[in-house]
């Protein structure tokens, strides 16, 4: 059985083109005949070309075999780490990261407002400590409500 994986090329002509293509069992890739076309054109006309496969967040280079067949050289796979990707999906997240964190920010809110009102069920007396207490809830609620809904406000 075979699976499709992504694969990107580029020319120094500045020319880049992605499609999937049939990865077999044995780490073998087979372009489509578009891609295929593309090497062809690049290698007539003298141009210096990469072909580079996307797996699992790593860009593994395309090995030529025969015809439109290419082998993974993992040996030779680059990708970010780990806590690279990370301090990217914080610092610059995609718009579905940043809906993903606005209806967390809400499920918290929500949080904090049963907690508020659990809270303020749950105490027999008033003092001046439980007021700053549910403040505290009560205003987390309200600031976590807001980033909700500037985060997952979306597109227009």
């Amino acid at each position: 059985m075979s699976r499709l994986i992504k694969v990107t090329f580029n020319s120094t002509s500045g020319e880049e083109t992605t499609a999937f293509a049939t990865l077999h069992k044995d780490d073998t890739v087979e372009l489509p005949k578009r891609m295929a076309a593309r090497v062809t054109t690049a290698v007539d006309a003298g141009e210096g070309y990469a072909l580079v496969a996307h797996q699992r967040g790593s860009s593994v280079p395309l090995v030529h075999m025969v015809d439109a067949v290419y082998r993974l050289d993992t040996e030779h796979a680059t990708g970010d780490g780990w806590l690279s990707r990370l301090a990217d999906a914080l610092t610059n997240p995609t718009k579905d990261q940043m809906q993903a964190y606005g209806r967390y920010y809400h499920t918290l809110s929500a949080a904090c407002s049963v907690g508020f009102a659990g809270y303020v069920a749950g105490v027999q007396s008033i003092n001046a400590t439980v007021v700053i207490n549910a403040a505290c809830l009560l205003l987390g609620a309200a600031v976590l409500f807001a980033l909700g809904a500037v985060l997952a406000k979306g597109e227009k």
